[in-house]
C-alpha cells in the first residue's frame, strides 16, 4: 500500500485528468500537490482529517498538499471525475498582482480549513465548465505554452471558488458535528502517532473492546488501524524531510520509529526512495 502518491506532475508541475472513469482502490493516501477534484457521478464516502463525509454526484473537493485522505466508491456505482493536481509554490507568481486572490490561495494552501467539500455543484456550474475548457485548450495549445494555460486555469478557478466559498461559510458547517466512533479512533491515532501504539489505550478512549474497534474500523474504512497509523507517520516524515534540517534518525524517532534502519526500510518500500534521496529530490526542486 502506497500512502504518499508519487504523482508525476511533469515539467509543467501540473497534472490534469478529464472525466476519468476507472475506479481505484480506496486507501489512505496523500498527494505532494494541491488537488481540485469534481465528481460527476459516484456514491460512497470520503475520509479527511479524521472525519467521514458522504460522496455523491456533484461533489467538489479541495485537498491540500500532503493531506491524508481516502475516497471509497461504492462498487455498484459509476465513478466519473475530473481533477487537477499541481505544485502550489510554482504557481503563486501568477497571483502577484492580485493580493486578495493570493490571500485566498494561501488560505487554501496552508491554513486549517473548516470546509473542503462542496455538494450539489451541478454539471452546468462555471467551475465545472473550466475543466471542459481546459480539456479543449490542452489539444489546441503547443506543449511549451501549457504552463501559461494551467496558470490561467488556476486563477479562474480560484475566482469562482472564492465566490462559492463565501456562500458556504456558515455556523452549521460539517466540522461542528460530534465525532463518530471511527472518527474518534482516527483522531486518537493522529494525536498519539509518535508513541508506541497501544490498542488497549485506544479501546479505553473509545470505550470499546480491542477486537471490536479493529472490526469497526475495517468495516467503515476498508483499512486497518495499522494502515492508518503508518500512513500518518509516513505523511509526517515527508513533511519533516521537506521543511526541516533534522537528521533522518531524529525524524524517525519523532514520528514513532525507535529503529532508524527499519524506518529507512519502511520509507523506501512505500516511497521507492530512501529518506535521504527524498530530501535531496525536494531540495533540487527548490
Amino acid at each position: 500500500m502506497k500512502f504518499i502518491e508519487n504523482i508525476d506532475l511533469y515539467s509543467n508541475n501540473f497534472l490534469f485528468t478529464f472525466r476519468a472513469q476507472r475506479k481505484h482502490p480506496g486507501q489512505f493516501h496523500a498527494h505532494k500537490g494541491m488537488e481540485f477534484i469534481y465528481i460527476y457521478k459516484g456514491t460512497g464516502h470520503i475520509m479527511l482529517d479524521h472525519r467521514m463525509y458522504e460522496l455523491r454526484s456533484g461533489t467538489l473537493i479541495i485537498f491540500q498538499p500532503y493531506q491524508l485522505h481516502r475516497i471509497h466508491q461504492d462498487d455498484s456505482a459509476e465513478y466519473i471525475r475530473s481533477y487537477v493536481v499541481f505544485e502550489p509554490s510554482l504557481f503563486e507568481s501568477y497571483l502577484a498582482s492580485f493580493p486578495s486572490l493570493r490571500s485566498f490561495f494561501y488560505h487554501l494552501w496552508k491554513d486549517q480549513l473548516q470546509n473542503q467539500i462542496f455538494y450539489d455543484i451541478g454539471p452546468d456550474h462555471p467551475l465545472v465548465h473550466l475543466y471542459e475548457e481546459l480539456q479543449e485548450r490542452k489539444h489546441l495549445v503547443p506543449d511549451h505554452k501549457l504552463t501559461e494555460e494551467y496558470g490561467l486555469f488556476i486563477m479562474r478557478f480560484l475566482c469562482l471558488l472564492r465566490l462559492l466559498w463565501a456562500k458556504h461559510e456558515n455556523p452549521d458547517a460539517p466540522s461542528v458535528r460530534s465525532l463518530s466512533q471511527v472518527e474518534r479512533m482516527m483522531a486518537w491515532l493522529e494525536e498519539h502517532y509518535n508513541e508506541p501504539f497501544s490498542i488497549d489505550e485506544l479501546s479505553k478512549h473509545v470505550h470499546l473492546s480491542p477486537k471490536h474497534i479493529s472490526a469497526i474500523f475495517r468495516q467503515k474504512t476498508g483499512g486497518t488501524l495499522t494502515d492508518y497509523l503508518m500512513a500518518i507517520r509516513l505523511n509526517q516524515a515527508c513533511l519533516l524531510l521537506k521543511t526541516s534540517s533534522k537528521p533522518v534518525t531524529e525524524i524517525g524517532q519523532e514520528i514513532g520509529f525507535t529503529n532508524t534502519s527499519y524506518f529507512c526500510q519502511f520509507f523506501k518500500k512505500k516511497m521507492a526512495v530512501t529518506p535521504y534521496q527524498y530530501r535531496k529530490q525536494f531540495l533540487e526542486l527548490v
